[in-house]
Formats: C-alpha cells, sequence, structure tokens
C-alpha cells in the first residue's frame, strides 16, 4: 500500500455541511471519502467541467451564497440533471 499524501482544502461552512449530508446519504464513510470519490470519477471520465470553473470565478461572497443554496437543495434532496445544471445560473437555484 502507497502512502499518502496530505492536502489541505477550504470550503465554506455551507459547503462543508453539504458535503457531510450527501457523504451521509450516499453512504459513505465520511465527508473526505466522497471527495475522494468525485476526484477519481473525474479523472477517470476526463469532463470539461463547464459550470464549475465558472463557479471558479465568482468572487468569495458570491460562492458563499451559492454554497448556501446548494446545501439548501441537499438537505431538501432536490437534485439536478447535470444537462440543467450545465445551463441553470446559479443565482436561480
Amino acid at each position: 500500500m502507497s502512502a499518502s499524501r496530505t492536502k489541505s482544502f477550504r470550503f465554506s461552512h455551507a459547503l462543508a455541511d453539504a458535503i457531510e449530508l450527501r457523504a451521509k446519504q450516499l453512504g459513505y464513510a465520511s465527508g473526505t471519502d466522497l471527495i475522494k470519490g468525485i476526484a477519481r470519477y473525474d479523472v477517470l471520465c476526463q469532463s470539461s467541467h463547464g459550470v464549475t470553473k465558472e463557479w471558479a470565478k465568482l468572487s468569495p461572497e458570491e460562492q458563499d451564497l451559492l454554497d448556501g443554496k446548494l446545501l439548501v437543495r441537499a438537505i431538501r434532496q432536490k437534485g439536478m440533471r447535470a444537462a440543467d445544471a450545465a445551463r441553470v445560473d446559479w443565482r436561480d437555484l
């Protein structure tokens, strides 16, 4: 087994809560396991990340608002198809 490298990432409180909630909903042991799964899936699929790259360009304040909206959707278990997410304006979530 290879050694792990420690890497830290910062998330807003809302996004961190959404990650933990989604991990529990999906049956992951932890939010960390969910993040690792998402990263592995991304590397496998090599998608373009159109909408998420745009979200990364938002101001910190806008990202906090987005994260709050995403947390509410996670609490309500109100998902969206990827094709729809690619076209939605984050302010309308």
